[in-house]
């Protein structure tokens, strides 16, 4: 009786490796491959100014990135949370203002039994070498 009892133990417990795994897997992949096309639509194209510098729009970044992540890995994942921490590329600097041309995105989510994913994503807006 107490093998029958170990060995369902042991079933459940593989069973609940496997799927740990499996979602770790699948969130890490969604995270990785995150379409640039979100960050692209979040740069204005457009101002008044003449060869003005390309910067990210928060609010639009911070919704896209929200509404992709939230949608992707809503059956992954208990609670998702996002941080944004804006940059100057040039010198690493803290960016205050609204014009940053530098973003890290810290993503971390909690999968069953309070496991915990985190990734910390860099993304920096640069010219093209070729001047295309």
């Amino acid at each position: 009786m107490i093998v029958a009892f170990l060995s369902l133990l042991a079933v459940l417990l593989s069973f609940q490796l496997f799927t740990i795994t499996t979602d770790l897997t699948v969130i890490n992949r969604v995270v990785i491959t995150t379409p640039l096309a979100l960050f692209e639509t979040s740069i204005p194209l457009v101002t008044n100014e003449e060869n003005a510098p390309l910067y990210f729009d928060k609010r639009t970044l911070e919704d896209n990135l929200s509404i992709y992540y939230t949608d992707t890995l809503d059956k992954y994942t208990k609670k998702i949370s996002l941080d944004f921490y804006y940059y100057h590329q040039e010198d690493d600097s803290y960016c205050i203002d609204d014009k940053c041309n530098a973003v890290e995105v810290d993503i971390s989510a909690t999968i069953i039994f309070n496991f915990l994913y985190h990734r910390v994503m860099f993304y920096e807006i640069k010219e093209n070498a070729h001047g295309y």
